[in-house]
């Protein structure tokens, strides 16, 4: 039996529109343009594909599963045509509600990533080409496949996504590794970002470039960014000067001013749940990034609780994913070789022990979901002392052109 999202049904619930269909009724059509996303209500729909006079079934789906996400999401035809089996029900969606489905169910978001990436991996082309093995994998209920043209028919070089990874001071190192892209003519299309990687990605995404990001990273002292709580309540700090020195040097920008299609991840304090976000001003969706649980207050924003993503998405690799990456370049920066001896305050433990909890992320994000991982370890240099900014942007530098070759030889294949 497949699994359900039970929250996706009750999110559709208040932003579908309803839909019905009777026996025979053609839903999508395989080689037509799909724009819409469908959770099935009541009902059956079954799925095919058509080679000449051969018709493939592919699946019968039931209330509670869903289809058409692939082809809503890219543009693609769809390489499936959807029919009614019996009188069905359905609640219907465009690409911008699909898009906030995924930015508000993190389970959701993960299963469409691997879908899309399976679909890469397989390529193909033709009617069901490229179509996941559904049955076996969790959480699905569409047996779509109109994922991205194969490689080998993408024109030019891959779309790159770069992931930029949370890690406190460890993440000025992300500019180290702009740089060396930089300098090595590897161009980045899409930017996702994780607390010390939002901050990066966000000034990256604006058009600064590497000698302006270097100047604002050795300029930073805690004293502004953070302010103490007195008494201490929800956090021992708040990040309000972080929030009011980001948009003036962002000059106040909102998403859709930036130069680059940037995405940052927050967590829901409330729910647990990944928050992506691709609107709004900058400054303040840096800022709930940057929320360290139990060091940073909370950040209110859009009717939301939010603190720092590591939490639920430590090096955005996933989220580059779903911005269309072909390629993604994900950057960690959070060594977990630590410094010997105890923390010097209750802050700098609390700081260790949130890094030891989110190990498996970053293992997660080279397994699943990034292409190439750079990782910068120094373990010689405090993560939490604004003074070793310049060393970690030069150890971001070494580490990647240590892997150069690497990604030339991704991009290469690419073209090939």
């Amino acid at each position: 039996m497949r699994i359900r999202f039970r929250n996706l049904q009750f999110r559709m619930k208040e932003i579908g529109i309803p839909a019905q269909y009777r026996p025979g009724d053609k839903i999508i059509l395989q080689g037509s343009k799909n724009d819409s996303f469908f959770l099935i209500t009541g009902g059956r729909v079954e799925a095919y594909s058509e080679a000449g006079d051969e018709r493939i079934r592919l699946a019968c789906l039931s209330p509670g599963e869903y289809f058409g996400e692939i082809s809503c999401l890219t543009g693609e035809a769809s390489r499936s045509t959807y029919a009614a089996l019996d009188d069905v029900s359905l609640l219907g969606t465009d690409r911008e509600g699909l898009l906030g489905l995924l930015g508000d169910l993190p389970e959701f978001n993960r299963h469409i990533v691997e879908t899309l990436c399976s679909v890469i991996r397989k390529g193909g082309t033709g009617p069901g080409a490229g179509t996941p093995p559904f049955s076996t994998v969790a959480g699905t209920g569409s047996p779509d496949g109109e994922g991205p043209a194969p490689a080998a028919t993408c024109p030019g070089r891959p779309r790159i996504g770069l992931a930029l990874g949370a890690g406190v001071v460890r993440g000025m190192a992300h500019i180290g590794v702009i740089r060396s892209l930089q300098k090595n003519r590897v161009p980045v299309d899409v930017v996702a970002g994780t607390s010390a990687g939002a901050m990066v990605g966000a000034c990256l995404a604006a058009g600064f470039t590497v000698d302006m990001m270097e100047e604002i990273a050795r300029s930073l002292r805690w004293s502004k960014i953070a302010a103490p709580v007195l008494p201490p309540g929800k956090g021992f700090l708040n990040n309000e000067r972080l929030g009011r020195l980001l948009d003036r040097i962002l000059g106040g920008k909102t998403f859709d001013q930036l130069a680059l299609p940037f995405a940052v991840v927050a967590a829901d304090a409330c729910t647990g749940e990944e928050v992506v976000m691709r609107d709004g001003r900058v400054a303040d969706a840096v800022r709930a990034s940057t929320a360290i649980p139990a060091i940073f207050e909370p950040v209110l924003l859009n009717g939301r609780v939010l603190m720092d993503g590591a939490v639920v998405n430590m090096v955005p690799a996933s989220v580059c994913r779903v911005m269309g990456a072909d390629l993604v370049i994900a950057v960690s920066v959070s060594d977990f070789s630590f410094q010997s001896g105890p923390p010097r305050n209750i802050i700098m433990a609390i700081l260790r022990y949130t890094d030891m909890m989110l190990k498996r992320q970053v293992a997660l994000a080279k397994i699943q979901w990034a292409d190439i991982v750079i990782n910068v370890e120094r373990p010689d240099l405090s993560g939490y002392n604004f003074r070793e900014a310049r060393q970690f942007i030069r150890e971001g530098e070494r580490a990647a052109d240590s892997v150069m070759p690497r990604i030339k030889a991704l991009i290469g294949a690419w073209r090939g």
